[in-house]
């Protein structure tokens, strides 16, 4: 499971578990403001959890802590946090991800980082990569086309657009003209918004400051799904710095940008559909601050819930003839890509079945 913090306190070891004090801060609203959990048997749900302004947590079921409020902790909760394995992820106030505390990895590979490298300068070897994860892109995003077009008609012109953006892959010789491709590909995927979802009439992708609250709420899943990556990636040998897709960044778990391609459109897109379908946000659940939006603290809750509850929920993989959770299958794609660079297995990032 994890762990959600949405409120301002402080997270201490006690004895071998964890225990959240939530504490009142000038300005916050301690209204419904707390701590988030995920399969807390000793709670009925949220609501309940929240009730107690102390919590004790059972750190043994904890696979990561996600960190929202401003939260105060020591050495002795980071070796705690560290020796059971657990990533730490912090969050700022407009919701973004800032920073990961990662406990020393519990795979280490000297020859599997050598490969990494090799892989990103061989330009052939990268190609095939990046083509490998915009391909899978092509596919759930197309799976997604086709559910709204036998639903709702008018797509005909936009999947058929796909399909010839998608024929110019193998004739891009760079990561960036790739890139390229992604992108209009990704205009015309938002461009057909309005067919089944009303707020995204006008819908126009601006990242920073997202200056609408459909904005906002892309950014914020997508900075989920790149932390639950980033705790997936640690659980494995591969260096988070070196990407093929993504141009190798100095502040960022670069490659967790590249795997989190073909899941954008599975788990934050489908999500972000199925919470306004479901009126669970609306206009009422942002604030205008400064020139963009942001989310209010209750509307973060709720979103949080529903994340987690997506995060576990399972699809059935043929190749493994057995059901897993998305989770793992971020994992899964993790270890196509080792077997791609260790053992010259095709790498196939996850695609849909449909």
């Amino acid at each position: 499971m994890n762990l959600y913090l949405t409120r301002s306190g402080r997270l201490r070891r006690r004895d071998n578990t964890l225990r959240f004090e939530a504490v009142a801060i000038p300005g916050e609203d301690m209204s419904g403001e707390a701590a988030a959990y995920e399969g807390y048997e000793e709670h009925d749900g949220l609501d309940d959890a929240v009730a107690d302004a102390v919590n004790s947590l059972p750190i043994e079921s904890i696979d990561a802590v996600y960190l929202f409020g401003e939260i105060t902790m020591n050495s002795r909760l980071v070796n705690f946090l560290n020796s059971k394995h657990i990533p730490v992820h912090f969050f700022n106030w407009f919701g973004n991800h800032t920073g990961t505390i990662l406990p020393h990895a519990e795979q280490l590979s000297g020859d599997l980082v050598i490969r990494q490298s090799e892989a990103c300068r061989n330009m052939s070897e990268r190609l095939t990569i990046c083509r490998a994860l915009l391909v899978a892109v092509f596919h759930n995003i197309g799976s997604i086309l086709r559910y709204y077009q036998r639903r709702k008609g008018g797509l005909d012109e936009t999947i058929s657009a796909m399909e010839r953006l998608k024929s110019g892959l193998a004739e891009q010789t760079t990561p960036e003209g790739l890139m390229g491709i992604e992108g209009s590909m990704r205009k015309l995927y938002y461009q057909s918004w309005p067919v089944w979802l009303t707020a995204a009439n006008n819908f126009k992708r601006i990242y920073h400051p997202p200056d609408n609250p459909l904005n906002a709420l892309i950014s914020f899943l997508n900075s989920l799904l790149y932390t639950a990556c980033v705790g997936e990636l640690y659980r494995t040998a591969l260096y988070p710095g070196i990407s093929y897709l993504h141009t190798p960044q100095t502040r960022r778990y670069s490659l967790a940008l590249d795997l989190v391609e073909p899941f954008k459109p599975l788990m934050v897109d489908r999500l972000l559909f199925r919470l306004y379908d479901c009126r669970m946000v609306g206009d009422r659940d942002f604030r205008k601050y400064s020139n963009g939006f942001l989310l209010t603290d209750d509307a973060r809750r709720r979103i949080l819930q529903e994340w987690d509850q997506g995060l576990r929920k399972t699809v059935h993989v043929a190749s493994l003839n057995r059901s897993v959770s998305y989770r793992q299958l971020l994992r899964l794609d993790c270890y196509k890509l080792v077997n791609y660079l260790l053992e010259g297995r095709e790498y196939r990032p996850y695609m849909i079945d449909y």
